[in-house]
């Protein structure tokens, strides 16, 4: 059975077209290098190159049904295992617009799908499914970069309910961002943040480390409340620095109508056992207490 494969071009190189099977025959207009409507060829078409420079859109179009499999409307195939050469090249001089459009109405796929075959012996560590590179016209030192983003994501019909984000490769949700803006590290499949950002700690891995540069200006750690002002900060030296501190509180704090203080909750337990290497300041129905090694306590300040 002869297929019939329609090219929709703006316009033919003269003598690039080679009709590969079938009998079509080109007319005098198309061998002179005008288009005369839509030209179809039974068969394969063969061609040095096509040019589509006339004015109008280049379409490759193909109707797939269900009973269809991976009919394409256009696949491009590099056969080459050497060289520099790729399958598919785009580039634009256009600074008005972007260099490609793609679009999709997929349900349960992504609208670009990235397949890296993987080499089993590891020799593809210089590799990746993605790879982003900002370069800067005319400069060829490290002067200036690119104002460009590398990754945007943004919307115009309202925040989407689904992930903006995410990285899914140890049986969890490694990095999600949520549409919400919430992120979530090492959290279950699907879960949802408790917080603007929460990580879940994993066996035989911190949590969350921060190590300190030279610059003893630093912070390693800044909180400020609403209007910007600094409550607590861990510095570079590793001292904790408090604007005022609760011990023991698991709901409202109380300092007294104090700023710049300490406050101690009453104790739920008091200590009963002897500390070690020092000792242990608590707080018992409003008096501060201090139990020493040997079991001593000591009423620093009464209630």
């Amino acid at each position: 059975m002869t297929s019939t494969r329609r090219l929709f071009l703006g316009a033919f190189t003269a003598g690039a077209v080679t009709v590969a099977a079938g009998s079509g025959t080109a007319s005098a207009a198309e061998n002179a290098g005008e288009a005369e409507g839509d030209v179809t060829y039974p068969g394969e078409v063969r061609a040095r190159n096509f040019r589509t420079d006339g004015g109008t859109t280049s379409v490759f179009k193909t109707v797939s049904t269900a009973a269809t499999a991976k009919l394409h409307a256009l696949t491009v195939y590099q056969a080459g295992t050497a060289g520099d050469g790729v399958a598919l090249n785009v580039t634009s001089d256009n600074p008005e617009d972007s260099a490609m459009y793609l679009s999709g109405r997929e349900r349960s796929r992504g609208t670009l799908k990235i397949l890296h075959r993987g080499h089993a012996d590891a020799s593809d560590g210089g590799a990746a499914a993605v790879s982003v590179y900002l370069d800067t016209e005319g400069v060829t030192d490290q002067s200036g970069g690119t104002a460009a983003q590398g990754i945007f994501v943004t919307h115009t019909t309202g925040p989407t309910k689904g992930n903006l984000i995410t990285l899914r490769n140890n049986g969890v949700d490694d990095f999600v961002v949520k549409g919400s803006g919430a992120v979530g590290i090492g959290l279950a499949i699907g879960a949802t943040p408790r917080g603007r950002v929460e990580i879940a700690q994993r066996n035989s891995l911190i949590g969350l480390l921060m190590q300190a540069n030279e610059d003893t200006a630093s912070r390693l750690v800044e909180i400020r409340d609403r209007t910007g002002t600094a409550k607590l900060r861990v510095l570079n030296s590793g001292a904790l620095a408090a604007h005022n501190a609760m011990f023991g509180a698991t709901g409202a704090e109380s300092y007294g109508g104090g700023d710049g203080v300490i406050g101690i909750r009453n104790a739920t337990t008091a200590p009963v056992g002897n500390p070690t290497n020092g000792g242990v300041l608590y707080a018992e129905g409003g008096a501060l207490k201090w139990r020493g090694p040997s079991g001593t306590v000591t009423v620093i300040g009464p209630a």
